[in-house]
């Protein structure tokens, strides 16, 4: 049995469930059985149901993960596989985890861990090697899935990726991520609404699932002419290649832009977002806007000096296009459901 070990909240976001999900379902693909998702609480259940998925709600503090080894060592047996992916996720939770069963793990910062198979999947990953391999052996991965070759895209951006590049820039996404945290949707759009050299664009706004602000958005432009709100979407690729620029908060999002090849403005808001948001503005003409959460009004200014020079330039957003388009395979998934798979310790 695979197990999933992951969380989403309204602090954390969905990214950690998104990409898993991901995953789960290239392991369905390939072997006819769904993963179990192991979860501390039940905010992401719901969703997790809506495709498919069953979850075992652990009934604790997805902050303490060291607290739910008991309960896990009930249910894994040495056959069993289990995946984590979670930044609260220490060194002594995969040392105490491991003496269960196969364990392997997401991870983006360039932290070894003793486990069985570790995946960072993000651009900048293979210049991390070092550092995963730095170590007492017993405190190190076996085995390393390193670069955006292993980007689990969802499976509705491994195919039917076909994008134009219109003439002119006449609607905009804007995509915050599950939570926003600081509001970055609502500062975009007061920018965006107010600008004359704007003037006509149309804003598509996500609102994600655990976005505190989306009353205050509903209020204030529910009603507004040049913006459009979209709660719980349903297919994320058409909104995305309905639009000529997609503003977005860095993430696994980057990655399915990419495969579409719209062009793209991106910022972030937290340390761990950082090094992903560096990396494709280094190997693209690709803008990184900046940290919003530590400097709100420069990111703001430097989103719309990006999106006007899309409005302005056709050649730009080609350039964009054909950048993108390089960065991922859309076979991500089912490398890492082979990689994972193949770590059942056989009796």
């Amino acid at each position: 049995m695979l197990y999933i070990r992951a969380d989403g909240n309204a602090a954390i976001g969905m990214g950690h469930i998104m990409r898993c999900m991901s995953i789960a379902e290239a392991v369905y693909d390939r072997t006819g059985e769904r993963p179990v998702f192991i979860v501390a609480e039940d905010a992401c259940v719901p969703m997790l149901a809506d495709r498919g998925f069953a979850a075992r709600v652990l009934g604790t503090d997805y902050r303490a993960m060291e607290t739910e080894l008991p309960a896990l060592s009930r249910v894994l047996q040495p056959q069993d596989v289990i995946l984590v992916d979670s930044y609260q996720a220490v060194l002594a939770y995969y040392q105490k985890l491991r003496a269960n069963c196969a364990v392997a793990c997401l991870e983006d910062m360039g932290t070894p861990y003793p486990v069985d198979l570790l995946i960072n999947y993000n651009l900048y990953a293979p210049a991390l090697e070092g550092q995963y391999r730095q170590g007492a052996p017993d405190m190190l991965p076996d085995r390393l899935l390193l670069g955006a070759a292993y980007m689990p895209l969802r499976a509705d951006f491994r195919t039917d990726t076909a994008y134009t590049v219109r003439e002119q820039v006449t609607d905009v996404m804007i995509t915050t991520g599950g939570s926003d945290p600081c509001f970055a949707a609502g500062a975009l759009l007061e920018c965006l609404t107010g600008c004359d050299a704007a003037a006509g664009i149309r804003c598509h706004v996500v609102i994600g699932p655990f976005n505190r602000f989306a009353g205050t958005l509903r209020q204030r432009y529910g009603a507004h002419g040049a913006v459009r709100l979209y709660e719980n979407v349903k297919d994320m690729k058409a909104l995305m290649r309905s639009c000529d620029v997609v503003i977005t908060a860095t993430g696994s999002t980057l990655y399915e832009i990419s495969a579409l090849g719209v062009p793209m403005i991106c910022f972030y808001f937290a340390e761990n977002q950082r090094q992903g948001a560096e990396a494709i503005a280094r190997l693209t003409d690709i803008v990184n806007a900046g940290c919003f959460a530590a400097r709100r009004e420069e990111t703001v200014d430097a989103v719309l000096r990006a999106l006007l020079r899309c409005i302005g330039d056709r050649a730009y957003r080609q350039t964009l296009y054909r950048q993108e388009r390089q960065l991922v395979d859309g076979a991500g998934a089912g490398r890492i459901a082979a990689a994972v798979l193949g770590c059942s310790r056989r009796l």
